[in-house]
């Protein structure tokens, strides 16, 4: 009887589960987050929710995600076989999200073969011994003959032999990629801003100003209705040039009414916003 030794293994290679691959290639946004934001993470939930997108679908979720109060804290990337969904579960239950959006794309198919070693047992020989044993004695007492029967066995293996077969495989990979989401305190002002993108900057002929990414929902910004792809200028009568001294300003005037200066399109609107108390 053959015994397969390396099969176990082999099942590994092919279906790539032997480690969680969401783990191993997971990288950390939280490192590099201010700790202003880090402290408005809220406690996250004991059950992560998993979102299923196609790869061109991957920002417009993260967007709704982030309008809904949830800020990204890792991503996962690599190709590979089809890892299962509780893996991707126990990596956001791992790094504390709330909501994990994956993504998969197939990728390309990869062919080879395998080595497979196979071994044969020894035969083991048993061999039966019998007979009769005659003994004749002479001495000064004279003349003595007798004789025996005896009987026996004796066991002999002879060695085993390892076979090597090669087997052909193909697997498919996909590319894999998986957001990992956790939800915030509602901020000051309530939007995420971003320095003004190249080409918005062309057209404004202006470095200067903060980019509304993102408008969280109920929070300030969304109820004075400033909008995603307004360009701020001015916070209350104090020009802003770039994200950090927006955030920077927004503290002293947490509570209060302030007007927000926005270019929207061609026009320079000014917006009351009633900000939040400080978190």
């Amino acid at each position: 009887m053959k015994t397969l030794l390396p099969l176990v293994c082999a099942v590994a290679l092919l279906t790539g589960c032997a480690t969680n691959p969401f783990a191993q290639f997971y990288r950390s946004y939280t490192n590099g987050m201010p700790v202003a934001v880090q402290q408005r993470l809220l406690p996250s939930a004991p059950q992560p929710q998993l979102i299923s997108a196609a790869p061109q679908n991957h920002k417009d979720e993260g967007r709704r995600l982030e309008e809904r109060g949830f800020i990204c804290i890792g991503f996962s990337g690599f190709v590979g076989g089809a890892p299962t969904q509780s893996q991707l579960i126990e990596q956001a239950k791992k790094v504390g999200a709330d909501v994990v959006i994956h993504t998969s794309e197939y990728s390309h198919t990869q062919q080879g073969v395998m080595p497979l070693f196979s071994y044969q047992p020894g035969q083991t020989y048993t061999t039966t011994h019998y007979g009769t044993a005659n003994a004749n004695v002479y001495g000064s007492g004279g003349y003595a003959y007798g004789s025996g029967t005896y009987s026996g066995t004796s066991t002999t293996t002879t060695p085993g032999t390892l076979h090597t077969d090669y087997v052909p495989y193909q697997r498919q990979l996909y590319q894999h990629g998986a957001s990992y989401w956790r939800r915030m305190k509602p901020g000051i002002f309530g939007a995420r801003l971003a320095p003004i993108p190249d080409e918005l900057r062309s057209s404004l002929q202006r470095n200067t100003g903060v980019f509304v990414a993102v408008v969280m929902q109920d929070s300030p910004a969304f109820r004075a209705n400033v909008m995603q792809g307004d360009v701020v200028i001015q916070l209350a009568d104090k020009p802003v040039a770039t994200v950090e001294e927006f955030i920077g300003l927004l503290p002293s005037y947490a509570g209060q009414k302030v007007a927000v200066r926005v270019i929207r399109g061609t026009q320079t609107i000014d917006i009351d916003v009633q900000l939040t108390q400080s978190q």
